[in-house]
Parts: C-alpha cells; sequence; structure tokens
C-alpha cells in the first residue's frame, strides 16, 4: 500500500518512476538509481522508508 494516493504538497497525481539521487558529504558525491512516487505537477519525489535508510547509510560512510 502506498502512504499517499496524490502529492502532499499540491494534490498532484503520482506516477512510479526511476530517478538519479545525489548524495554528498565529505567531499564525495555518490550518483544512485532508484524508485521514487513522483508528482506529475510539481516534480515531488516520495521515497519508500528501505530507500531512505539507504541514504542515510551512504551518507555516514561518506563522512
Amino acid at each position: 500500500m502506498k502512504p499517499f494516493k496524490k502529492c502532499p504538497v499540491c494534490g498532484g497525481e503520482l506516477e512510479d518512476k526511476q530517478v538519479e539521487k545525489l548524495l554528498r558529504g565529505g567531499g564525495n558525491t555518490v550518483s544512485m538509481k532508484v524508485s521514487a512516487e513522483v508528482c506529475l505537477h510539481c516534480g515531488e519525489r516520495l521515497y519508500a522508508e528501505e530507500v531512505v535508510k539507504s541514504f542515510e547509510e551512504i551518507r555516514g560512510k561518506l563522512r
């Protein structure tokens, strides 16, 4: 089940997409391709909890 049926920012429609996420830390940058719910109106990205946890782990290693 998706946590949101509509964009929490503008109320637009959400669509599953593969997006590029840049993570920076300690002078380093990592580029990742991840799945996200993307608003077709405003472009807001919503990431699954496990994806956000992976961002935090990687940022911790970049410091």
